[in-house]
């Protein structure tokens, strides 16, 4: 019962709080609104539910002429509804162009090598680029072993390949990022690292005002009174995320396509993890003011790793730094559910959370072991 009451405790004086409205409710749809209207021209609109279909835009380069050369050069470069094939020689600038996002994707023909360069942000139609090359790849390998050990079965095989050859591609055309989808994900989940700051005051408030002096002399445990507190504010702010998300998909139409249920056990495991850094900041922090600096200092670097604001793009020690911010696992494992249907970054999301709220949560226990050998 103590546990519950603890629970209940925090839940009505964080409610009571006009900053908890404020920022964790208003503020993430307000951002969402504001960012998702003044990208959604330079972002794209495929978000917003257009359905026309616009394709994709590809350059391409031969550095040596072979057989599968001539072979990629007659099939790409006809008449297609889903791409369309440019020749550029200059490989460098056409690496920048795609950088810059004027094109989708970079091919280089090699005597028998295909290279795929693209723009690593969620764009749609670069991701088409790179599955069509690759089924061009497969289809050509095919042909290839059957010439040399069939070659009668070679026509049968390419009626086959051309009854279709992007058909065998998954991909959900009528989709693309837009901006609403994205600020609508993103804010969504930088708001919830947030949720430490009440909570990490709340302890700190409490120590300062001597109330959980009063509660460690009371026949409640020390434990009882930490874990059920942090458990009123997992509930807290997930409910205040199923709000946020709702809002989202009636108010501003951000897709989730068929990832909720993933996109919902990343956040929770999120969750789990801002309440178990918010208990260990309480406990180790004194003032309330400094959690609070601490964490407006924090949390936008942690976001801005993490694509929360933009995609900032980046490779090598810019990549293996954004991979330090666990921001950058949750919204690129919602986003990589959600476009690519690829779970792999979210599943890496979730145990990257809850392995933080494990390790935070032996700390909090070791920092409570000390203080009652302290305390005699």
């Amino acid at each position: 019962m103590k546990f519950f009451s603890f629970f209940i405790l925090y839940a009505k004086r964080t409610v009571r709080d006009r900053f908890f409205a404020l920022i964790m409710l208003a503020f993430p749809l307000l951002l969402i609104w504001i960012l998702g209207s003044a990208f959604g021209g330079i972002m794209g609109d495929g978000g917003s539910g257009n359905d026309s279909f616009v394709s994709a835009r590809l350059l391409y380069s031969v550095t040596e002429e072979s057989q599968m050369s001539d072979v990629f050069t007659e099939f790409m470069t006809g008449d297609n509804e889903y791409f369309t094939m440019t020749k550029f020689e200059d490989i460098e600038a056409g690496k920048e162009k795609i950088i810059r996002n004027e094109y989708n994707a970079f091919i280089v023909i090699a005597e028998n090598k295909i290279t795929v360069y693209k723009n690593s942000s969620y764009n749609f139609n670069s991701s088409m680029g790179e599955l069509i090359i690759r089924a061009f790849a497969d289809d050509y390998n095919l042909m290839y072993e059957i010439a040399l050990t069939d070659p009668s079965k070679l026509q049968e095989t390419e009626n086959i390949a051309e009854s279709g050859f992007t058909k065998e591609v998954a991909f959900d055309r009528e989709r693309t990022p837009g901006a609403m989808d994205y600020y609508g994900v993103s804010m969504s989940t930088m708001f919830i690292f947030y949720g430490m700051i009440f909570l990490g005051t709340y302890f700190a408030g409490n120590r300062l005002n001597k109330t959980e002096d009063r509660i460690t002399a009371s026949p409640a445990n020390i434990l009882v009174y930490q874990w059920g507190t942090a458990l009123g504010n997992i509930v807290l702010i997930l409910i205040q995320s199923i709000i946020i998300f709702t809002a989202g998909i009636l108010l501003f139409k951000v897709y989730w396509g068929n990832a909720l249920g993933i996109g919902i056990l990343v956040v929770f495991a999120e969750i789990i993890m801002i309440s178990s850094i918010g208990t260990l900041m309480g406990l180790t922090i004194k003032s309330e003011n400094a959690i609070a600096g601490v964490s407006q200092i924090v949390i936008p670097a942690i976001v801005f790793l993490g694509d929360g604001y933009t995609h900032i793009g980046g490779t090598g020690v810019i990549l293996v730094v954004k991979k330090l911010s666990p921001m950058y696992w949750i919204n690129h494992g919602i986003f990589d559910a959600i476009y690519l249907n690829d779970n792999q970054k979210a599943f890496t999301a979730i145990v990257i959370c809850l392995g933080i709220a494990v390790f935070s949560t032996i700390i909090v226990a070791l920092l409570n072991r000390n203080r009652r050998i302290a305390n005699g």
